[in-house]
């Protein structure tokens, strides 16, 4: 499948760079400076859907780096983001060309997956937003990269984690985690049992929920550059103000899950990593939580205190403090304290042992040191799926896997009480209320039983 999956990549490539004079968006490869590394048939064509703060800084900056993806399209439901990325893209290749590059721009992200010539998408939309068009983007045979967290509800990402393994493409869960050094060796030092039997694992989050410079919560008509109704999508339609939406929309419930969904999408995944679950999840979640009222605009527990048991007595504690992950094992324990922070162990030994081959993880073939904030290596992993057949370090089934976790946290904060789950059949045994709460009625025609009509791809 991968293989026939890159013979089509390579011939439609070759067909569009010798039509380039009917394509401006695509160039010769001399010119973009990619003569003598990257072939025009081995480079991925991106789309990018989702164009903010995440999507045209931090992932088009990765994708740049990257010289087996070119960006040709971007799309955004805000004219004004749309703009700002399309300006990135121009301005980066036409100073690689010398000359005029010009990308396609889209506000509409079915317009853009039904673009035959598109190989791939990055997905950097609000949570509420990242099943959706991932779920396009397969039917439309793309191969997708998501952001982080995976899904609104553990639903909608056993739908997707399903589809992403149906359909033979490939899939990346957008977190640069596993691909840097410091956090690789932490799950290696773990699962090697350099600290013993693994008994309990101490997750902190950040906690409140930060204005981000976006705390105005005045009721107000939506600017006439943002498809507001679009931007609300399958959620219920609440007024406009613009502390509902942009950087500040995951303290609400309707769109995201808070800091729980946030930073568990770092955290909990190295958890799940070390402790060899990242293909179940635990059976038994209990805590508490410091909602503000539930009409609040930003309504996400600021903070909040996690009991979760797996099925072989290690426990996960998460709470709101600082970034931290810290794993207590039998004969010692590893951790760091802060973004990217130094490794710590209760014996420096721990830290100097080299890991023998039997006992590596997925090891990317590019890592990225921990001090360098700027760069993650995950559209690097993505790429060499695409084209050496090699898997992701974060597929579909982990980010859901991870992503569970948290919603887990958050229903059992809701409903107050000890749940036991059952992480194969993923649901709540004999608690009809806390089941209901696994999924959520879409709104037309923002649902996923439309996505095959979306599908026209020519």
């Amino acid at each position: 499948m991968v293989t026939a999956t890159l013979e089509k990549i390579a011939r439609r490539n070759f067909l569009t760079w010798i039509a380039a004079s009917t394509a401006p968006a695509f160039v010769r490869p001399s010119a973009l400076g990619f003569a003598g590394s990257v072939a025009p048939s081995e480079r991925i064509r991106m789309g990018l859907i989702g164009c903010g703060i995440h999507g045209a800084g931090w992932n088009l900056e990765q994708m740049f780096a990257n010289p087996h993806q070119q960006v040709i399209a971007v799309c955004d439901v805000d004219r004004h983001h749309a703009a700002e990325a399309e300006s990135r893209v121009n301005a980066y290749y036409s100073a690689k060309l010398g000359a005029d590059y010009r990308c396609d721009v889209y506000y509409d992200f079915r317009e853009m997956l039904n673009r035959a010539e598109l190989d791939a998408v990055c997905v950097v939309t609000p949570d509420h937003w990242h099943v959706i068009p991932a779920l396009m983007a397969l039917r439309a045979g793309k191969h997708v990269i998501c952001e982080k967290p995976l899904s609104l509800t553990v639903a909608e990402g056993r739908l997707l984690a399903d589809e992403a393994k149906r359909s033979g493409l490939v899939f990346q869960t957008a977190s640069e985690n596993r691909s840097i050094a410091s956090h690789i060796r932490i799950c290696e030092l773990v699962r090697g049992g350099y600290i013993g039997q693994l008994r309990n694992i101490k997750v902190l989050l950040e906690k409140g929920n930060a204005s981000r410079g976006n705390d105005d919560f005045r009721t107000q008509a939506p600017p006439v550059h943002l498809n507001y109704e679009m931007w609300q999508g399958q959620a219920p339609v609440a007024p406009y103000c613009p502390a509902r939406v942009h950087n500040t929309y995951r303290w609400n419930l309707a769109y995201s899950g808070g800091r729980i969904t946030d930073w568990g999408a770092h955290l909990i995944d190295l958890a799940q990593w070390a402790s060899g679950n990242e293909q179940t999840g635990p059976v038994e979640v209990v805590g508490t939580g410091r909602f503000p009222p539930r009409d609040s605009v930003w309504n996400t527990a600021e903070e909040f205190d996690l009991h979760y048991r797996y099925a072989n007595g290690v426990t996960l504690h998460v709470w709101s403090e600082v970034p931290a992950l810290k794993f207590e094992g039998s004969e010692g324990w590893v951790m760091f304290r802060g973004w990217r922070a130094p490794l710590r162990a209760s014996n420096p030994k721990i830290l100097r042992v080299e890991i023998p081959s039997e006992k590596q993880l997925y090891r990317p073939r590019v890592i990225i040191d921990r001090s360098d904030e700027l760069h993650g290596g995950e559209h690097f992993n993505f790429t060499d799926a695409i084209r050496l057949g090699t898997p992701t370090y974060a597929s579909a089934e982990v980010g859901h896997r991870t992503a569970t976790i948290s919603h887990l946290g958050n229903i059992a904060m809701q409903v107050g009480r000890k749940l036991n789950w059952d992480p194969k059949t993923e649901l709540f045994d004999g608690d009809d209320q806390a089941n209901k709460m696994l999924k959520r009625d879409q709104r037309e025609p923002w649902c996923i039983a439309n996505i095959n009509s979306w599908v026209n791809v020519g």
